[in-house]
Formats: structure tokens, C-alpha cells, sequence
């Protein structure tokens, strides 16, 4: 039976690491709550960490699909049914449980998520905005520059924002990236550019994204395919980086590099909603 240490360390460790955690509880079973708390925790990568739900296959089914819900950010408290999460896995699921272990049993999923991280790579006007953006979206801010007048204080008044004077290489490769950390690469130049992305391109930041005009970042892809950059890699930057509204500020080009995270994270079609609304159909 997990104990609240239990937990409590298995979240500590999850958010350490930069993964989502599930707490799994079985709270009905047979139109009955249980008499015993059972609870199974489950990884990011859907392994079971610990704990159980008292059986083998009904774990199984459990992680696979609290492993499903950590993938979208939109989920964080879930209950349902265990045939409507067989319904759900139908196209994952090699064997079909008996109906013994499916009637009549609901689970509560809750999802732990680690905090979010959001590294700026330049600490110019463009980079300032970024990361004052962050903070108001709750990142933890960190800002690298290797000139240490464009990360001082008086540029970041916000101490919560952590600020690195140092080489960029050194400063990325100091740093944990994880599944949390979100990364902006927006230098004073397209060879810094390309030094910063070239660290953090095989890591497994959520996003990356490298400010830039079409020709600079195809340039810059066609240079790190020839070093032997795998395409897949490539095809996770987002360069030019932001959605297209038009920015021009740097305040209206942090909003639109913002912008784009959030619809990563969430999902959306990035259009504006009044597009379908019903002011748009008036006749």
C-alpha cells in the first residue's frame, strides 16, 4: 500500500526530472466504495512507479491510459469507468480483460505536472520581452547571454528570473533540459543562433524555437544537415519562430513567440475564434 511519503517522494523525484506524474485511485467498485485505498502511480513514459490497483491487468490498463491523458496538458483531474478506458485503448489492448474486472469499477486520475521552464538565449530587446512574457505565463525564466551588460539586473528587475553571463555553450550544457523546459533562441546574431541550437537540438526540450527571417534559418538547417543533424531532429525547431500576427515590436514578437508555446501545449488551430463565431455568419 503506497503511503503519503510514498507519493510525496515518487512526485518530488517526477518534478526533478521534469515528467508528469498519475496518482491512479480506485474509488468504486460495484456501485461500492472501496474499503481500501488502492492507488498505482504512473510515469510520464507510462511505467508503473509504484503502488497497485489489485490487479495485474487492471494496472495495465490504468498506466496505458494515464499515460494517454499526461500527453495532453488540457487533462489534470480525470475520473472515469474502466470500459470506458478499454473503449478509449481499444486499437492499444492485446488481450480483453474478463468482465469481472471491467463492471462497474471507476478510477480518479490525477496528474501532476513539473513546473515550466522557459530558457531565453539572448538578452537583447527581444529577449528582455520574452522572458518578461514567461513569467507573466508562470515559466520559470532563465535568461543566458554572454555579455554580461545584456543579463544584469537592471534589465531584469523581476529576481525571479535567473540571469547567466557566460558562453552559451557553457551556460545550455550547465543547465538540466528536460520534458518541461521550453527553449527560445533569439541572440544577436545568426552564429550564436546557430551555436545555441546546435547544443539543444537533440534534447528533449517541448519546444524549441530560433528567431530568424526564412532564408537565415533555411541556411542554418542546411548547415546543420551537412554536420549530420538528422531530419527528425531539424523538423522539431520552430524557425521562423511565433505565429504570424504581424509583430514587429519586440513586445508583439515575444506575445507571438508565446503565442505559439501555448498552442504546443495545448492545442489549438491558432486562427481567430471569430472566424466561426456567429457575429461572422450575420446576415
Amino acid at each position: 500500500m503506497l503511503t503519503a511519503t510514498d507519493i510525496s517522494e515518487a512526485l518530488a523525484r517526477a518534478a526533478t526530472e521534469g515528467q508528469a506524474l498519475a496518482i491512479v485511485s480506485l474509488v468504486m467498485s460495484r456501485g461500492e466504495v472501496p474499503s481500501e485505498l488502492k492507488r498505482l502511480l504512473v510515469a510520464e513514459e507510462g511505467m508503473t512507479v509504484g503502488g497497485t490497483l489489485g490487479d495485474r491487468e487492471l494496472n495495465e490498463i490504468a498506466a496505458r491510459y494515464a499515460r494517454r491523458l499526461m500527453t495532453d496538458d488540457r487533462q489534470e483531474i480525470v475520473t472515469s469507468s474502466v470500459s470506458e478506458m478499454m473503449a478509449a485503448l481499444a486499437d492499444e489492448l492485446e488481450t480483453i480483460p474478463p468482465p469481472a474486472l471491467t463492471a462497474d469499477l471507476r478510477l480518479l486520475i490525477e496528474i501532476s505536472r513539473p513546473p515550466l521552464e522557459l530558457v531565453v538565449c539572448g538578452g537583447g530587446h527581444v529577449g528582455r520581452a520574452v522572458a518578461i512574457a514567461g513569467r507573466m505565463l508562470d515559466f520559470v525564466v532563465t535568461v543566458i547571454d554572454d555579455r554580461a551588460e545584456f543579463v544584469a539586473r537592471d534589465r531584469f528587475p523581476d529576481p525571479t528570473i535567473r540571469l547567466v553571463a557566460d558562453d552559451f555553450t557553457r551556460a545550455l550544457q550547465s543547465l538540466k533540459i528536460t520534458p518541461a523546459t521550453h527553449i527560445v533562441i533569439v541572440t544577436r546574431g545568426h552564429r550564436h543562433d546557430e551555436i545555441c541550437l546546435q547544443e539543444v537540438i537533440d534534447k528533449p526540450a517541448r519546444y524549441l524555437g530560433m528567431i530568424g527571417s526564412r532564408r537565415r534559418t533555411t541556411t542554418i538547417r542546411e548547415h546543420l544537415r551537412r554536420e549530420g543533424v538528422a531530419a527528425e531532429l531539424l523538423r522539431r525547431v520552430h524557425a521562423p519562430i511565433g505565429l504570424d500576427i504581424g509583430a514587429q515590436t519586440p513586445e508583439e514578437i515575444a506575445i507571438a513567440i508565446l503565442a505559439e508555446i501555448v498552442l504546443v501545449r495545448r492545442g489549438g488551430e491558432g486562427r481567430p475564434k471569430s472566424a466561426s463565431g456567429p457575429m461572422a455568419h450575420a446576415r
